[in-house]
Formats: C-alpha cells, sequence, structure tokens
C-alpha cells in the first residue's frame, strides 16, 4: 500500500461515538496495520485484542524511545511524550522505583478505604443535581466533577482548584485540539501549581499523597525535586482524566440501552460486573499510546523495523469477537467480558482499583437515585469532542 493510501490516524469514530467500523476488518484481517498519523509519519496501528495485549508486553516496544532524536511523532511539536519526567514515558528502574513510590496508596484494600466518601460526593453532587435546573448537564456536573474531587482529596490539592485543573488537562491530554505552544504552557502551568503544592505541604504536611512523597524526598532521597513535582502531575492528571471519559461514556451507553439502565437499576448486584461490561464496551479512550521498537519486533506476522512506531488501541480491542462472544452488543450480564481499559504489562495503570470504585460508585448510586433518568435529546445528538487522548462528550443533557 502507498502511503497515499493509508488510513488516517486517529479514525474518526462512527455515529454515537461508536469504534470506527474499519477495526472490524481490520481485527479479522490485518490487526497490525500501517497508519498516517497528524504529524506526517506513519507508524503501525494494532487493533486485536491478543496482539494489542502483546504489544503491551513487549519491553522492546518503547515509551522512552520517543523522546530520542528523529522518533516518530504523533503530532508535529513538543507534547507529553517528551517530557522525560512523565511516569507514562519512563522505562527500566526509574520507572519501577517511581511506581513502587506511589502503588500502595493504590491498592484494592486502600481504594475500598475509599468508596464511603466516594458515595458521599456522588451522593451530594446527586443532590446538586436534583436542585438545579433540568434538563441537567451529567457530564459537566457530575462525571466530569466526581473524579476530579476525589483525586484532589488523595493528593492533597484544594478541591476548589478542580476547574484550573481541567483546563490544563485538557491541554496536557491534547493531540490536535490544541497547539503545541498551548500544551507546553500547560506543562509549565501546571508544574508551576505542583510545586506551590509542595512548598505548603512541606511546611504543614497532611494525610495524604503528596505530603508522602515529601516525605520520601526529604528523608531518604528516594525521588528528587522535579520528579516528585511530575509525580504530582500525573496523579492529578492521570488520576482523573480517563476516569472522567470512562464514566461519561458508559452513561451515555447506558441510556442509550435503556434495558441495560433499567435492568442496573432493578438488579444493583450487577454494578462490578456492569462495570467491566463498560470498560470493555466504552473505554475512556478511542487511541493508544504509542511505543517505538528498540529492535527488531515480529508482531502477529508483520516485521517491525528498530525506529518504527507502534500504537496498540484498546479501544479496538475490547470488541474482537476471538475473546467476546457478539461483542457489538452492550449485555451487563455477559460472563465473557475482556477489554484492556487499564493497560497491560508494566504500564498497566496504578489507579485502576481506585477508578474501579469511582465508576462502580457513580453507576450504582445514579441508579439508586435516579432510576428514571434517560437523555433529554436524540442520542445522535450528543456531541463528542475530538483530538484528546480520552473521549467525552460537549455535554449530556438528562432529565428524570
Amino acid at each position: 500500500m502507498s502511503d497515499d493510501a493509508l488510513l488516517p490516524y486517529p479514525l474518526p469514530l462512527g455515529p454515537l461515538s461508536e469504534p470506527p467500523q474499519e477495526y472490524s476488518e481490520l481485527r479479522a484481517q490485518c490487526p497490525v496495520t500501517r497508519v498516517r498519523l497528524p504529524s506526517g509519519s506513519t507508524a503501525l496501528m494494532v487493533t486485536g485484542y491478543d496482539e494489542v495485549e502483546a504489544a503491551m508486553s513487549d519491553r522492546r516496544l518503547s515509551r522512552a524511545a520517543l523522546r530520542e532524536p528523529g522518533a516518530v511523532r504523533t503530532v508535529a511539536g513538543e507534547d507529553f511524550s517528551d517530557n522525560p519526567y512523565n511516569l507514562l514515558n519512563m522505562e527500566g528502574p526509574d520507572h519501577t522505583r517511581l511506581r513502587r513510590l506511589i502503588s500502595p496508596a493504590f491498592t484494592p484494600r486502600k481504594a475500598e478505604r475509599w468508596r464511603p466518601r466516594i458515595e458521599e460526593i456522588a451522593h451530594e453532587l446527586i443532590d446538586r443535581l436534583e436542585a438545579g435546573p433540568r434538563p441537567a448537564d451529567l457530564h459537566h456536573d457530575f462525571a466530569a466533577v466526581l473524579p476530579v474531587w476525589v483525586i484532589c482529596e488523595m493528593v492533597g490539592a484544594p478541591v476548589e482548584d478542580r476547574a484550573r485543573l481541567q483546563e490544563w488537562t485538557d491541554r496536557l491530554v491534547s493531540i490536535t485540539a490544541h497547539t503545541p505552544e498551548e500544551r507546553l504552557a500547560a506543562r509549565e502551568e501546571s508544574a508551576a501549581y505542583v510545586a506551590g503544592l509542595i512548598a505548603r505541604h512541606r511546611e504543614n504536611p497532611g494525610n495524604d499523597l503528596l505530603s508522602t512523597l515529601i516525605a520520601a524526598r526529604d528523608d531518604d532521597d528516594r525521588l528528587d525535586e522535579r520528579e516528585m513535582v511530575w509525580l504530582g502531575i500525573n496523579l492529578l492528571v492521570a488520576g482523573h482524566d480517563t476516569t472522567v471519559s470512562a464514566i461519561s461514556r458508559s452513561l451515555f451507553q447506558l441510556l442509550r440501552h435503556p434495558d441495560q439502565w433499567r435492568l442496573l437499576t432493578e438488579k444493583p448486584d450487577l454494578v462490578p460486573a456492569a462495570t467491566e461490561e463498560l470498560l470493555r464496551y466504552a473505554p475512556p479512550s478511542e487511541i493508544g499510546f504509542m511505543r517505538i521498537a528498540t529492535e527488531d519486533v515480529d508482531l502477529a506476522g508483520t516485521h517491525i523495523a528498530r525506529g518504527e512506531g507502534v500504537i496498540p488501541v484498546m479501544h479496538a480491542a475490547g470488541r474482537d469477537v476471538r475473546r467476546v462472544s457478539d461483542p457489538e452488543t452492550l449485555d451487563l450480564t455477559r460472563s465473557d467480558t475482556a477489554h484492556l481499559a487499564f493497560g497491560h504489562g508494566h504500564h498497566y495503570c496504578p489507579g485502576a482499583g481506585v477508578a474501579r470504585v469511582e465508576l462502580q460508585t457513580a453507576f450504582g448510586v445514579l441508579a439508586q437515585r435516579l432510576p428514571s433518568l434517560r437523555l433529554a435529546v436524540p442520542a445522535e445528538e450528543v456531541e463528542w469532542l475530538g483530538g484528546l487522548l480520552t473521549l467525552r462528550p460537549r455535554a449530556m443533557p438528562v432529565v428524570w
């Protein structure tokens, strides 16, 4: 195939934010295929479940290599891949060391300890919805608030700053929605903000994750100051952005499938299984994080040369008929749910436990409090924002 005939990356979404139809064809015929990036370069896009899992596990496909001179770029100009202190861009001993510092705060047991507080926040947000105008905006007034409120309390940032954090996040996770200059400005502004938080917590430590990181920095020098700043940014940004998108996309699909929403309101014990099915059917991102091959690799019969870019697409993997029966159907009762929404391998999301509790709480409390919840407009009229790493609606008007 000539470069002129290559598919563009990312592929345009289908109606109702559904995965592009091309994914089904690619999984069946060519699960590793060359695509054209917004930067003008080319890379190999991976769409099959097993192939995506294999790409995420292969340490020869490196995030850190994205910073090498001449490396394949998703977009022109500097973006989050250029930051050596971003945990997502690290490999090897430094990556392991920093993950070990934050992982104890996100164990399943610690996540369960947060469940009562997350439920309190969810109930408060629904109280505000009930007291406000209708239609209400379920995205901006619930889905976009719950995760950032939770991560602010966990990390030790003022909850009142959540609007600023969301604005920086939108620029930091931009692919084409913002300019390189806007992305760089967000990086500098958020770094200055977290540095200020660190200074305040160093003077007045609390029972929060940032204070724990400060102790690790000051007591036994397990990380330097810049690493600590960027761990703070990683936690505040990655700690809420994908969860916002997961909640919004999942609620949209539940309300678009009223039989499944009704099932959830009638059978609250389905919430944990429903959460996994929704992560499969409507994961938070339509794209994947590119890696660079540090040596020649063979993947699903495709030769990948050293220096080539590889993009495993989680959004595509969850609809693989080889792993899930009737994958185009949302079925909260299915027993064969399989997804890679939290990644796989050494970059598996360390906050998956907390994210699951947030998702379960959002779905369970809404189903309990607002069982008659429904979209206030036809599903086709809900507009989805493009050009970001995560997928979210511009608004989601609802009534009940």
